[in-house]
């Protein structure tokens, strides 16, 4: 079976991790103060204004505390990762749903304008929006799913308050499966976010939570970000393949914004038939995002309704090979009649 996604882990990513895991102390953070150092320099930033955490959750959870949410309104769409409603919820803060544009994953800028509290602005599967907000309320960049992607060649996640990125085992790297991170001009931030983390043996009686990253992820996430470039090389590569067919596949489409290809995202008639006639030939695809995985399925969601129920995501990531490659392109001209 073709998966639709998986790590790709090479023998530089097990020998940074088994040489951390030899040295017997995996609780240092001396690992992971390197990988906040590559993180800030990939980002033209200063070390002071990066944090690594637990996994991209615990990152939304503390940008929320951060920005002092509990209590507040918190917008985001309802076509996005639940870990928005989980961490609003568990800061203490109200959650508003928004749509996202028609045929497209990401919010319309308007709705920030005009909301009237902070904004969890994600950029969907790799396409990266604009975000020039007229409103004085913070917004969080969710990043997630967008590491490397461009507009007017500055990478996201530094047009706004705070933004936060994950490296969960399916992302654009991955740190061990889990992990997370942090950025913002405001150094400040940054640095309320660290005390917050630095938990034990404090004398004072301020609540804290330990959602810090261990050195053996931070190991992996090392070498990882060390490949960015060459992983996302490839995923365009992939992505070009699909679009050489004449696939009706979601992308931008402005020369001032350059995406990365976290999902290959096509336009069907019949998302459940296909993926079925997909698995039956060993080849897995996916709805997205499904229906049911919407964060509401009102009425004045249409677009993002409309999306959940026509949309696929095919195989794309660097270790898929030509062989697999050349075999989804023959059940994609086998299957063309449902697309």
């Amino acid at each position: 079976m073709i998966p639709h996604n998986k790590p790709t882990i090479g023998h530089l990513e097990l020998k940074a991790m088994t040489k951390v895991a030899k040295q017997g102390n995996l609780s240092n953070f001396k690992e992971v103060k390197k990988f906040e150092n590559a993180f800030a320099n990939y980002f033209n930033l200063s070390s002071k204004n990066v944090i690594a955490v637990s996994n991209g959750t615990s990152a939304l959870y503390l940008a929320l505390w951060s920005l002092r949410a509990r209590g507040k309104k918190v917008f985001f769409p309802v076509y996005s990762c639940s870990s928005l409603r989980h961490a609003t919820g568990m800061i203490g803060a109200k959650e508003r749903l928004l749509d996202v544009m028609e045929n497209f994953p990401n919010m319309k800028i308007d709705y920030i304008n005009k909301s009237k509290g902070i904004t969890i602005f994600p950029h969907m599967y790799g396409f990266p929006s604009k975000i020039k907000s007229k409103s004085s309320h913070p917004i969080i960049e969710d990043v997630c799913q967008s590491l490397g992607a461009k507009i007017n060649n500055k990478k996201v996640g530094l047009q706004t308050d705070i933004g936060i990125f994950s490296f969960y085992a399916t992302k654009l790297i991955t740190s061990a499966g889990q992990g997370g991170m942090i950025i913002s001009r405001n150094s400040s931030l940054i640095s309320e976010i660290r005390d917050f983390l630095n938990f034990d043996q404090r004398q004072d009686n301020k609540k804290r939570f330990n959602f810090n990253m261990t050195d053996v992820q931070a190991a992996m996430g090392i070498v990882q970000l060390r490949r960015i470039r060459e992983f996302l090389e490839k995923r365009e590569r992939i992505f070009e393949f699909y679009k050489s067919l004449g696939l009706p596949l979601l992308d931008v489409k402005s020369d001032n914004v350059s995406p990365v290809r976290y999902r290959t995202i096509l336009l069907c008639k019949n998302p459940k038939l296909l993926i079925k006639k997909f698995e039956k030939n060993k080849i897995k695809i996916i709805n997205p995002l499904e229906k049911y995985e919407l964060l509401s399925t009102g009425r004045k969601y249409k677009n993002s309704i409309n999306l959940a129920q026509k949309t696929i995501s095919l195989p794309c990531y660097p270790s898929l090979t030509n062989k697999e490659l050349n075999l989804i392109k023959k059940n994609i001209l086998k299957f063309e009649r449902l697309i």
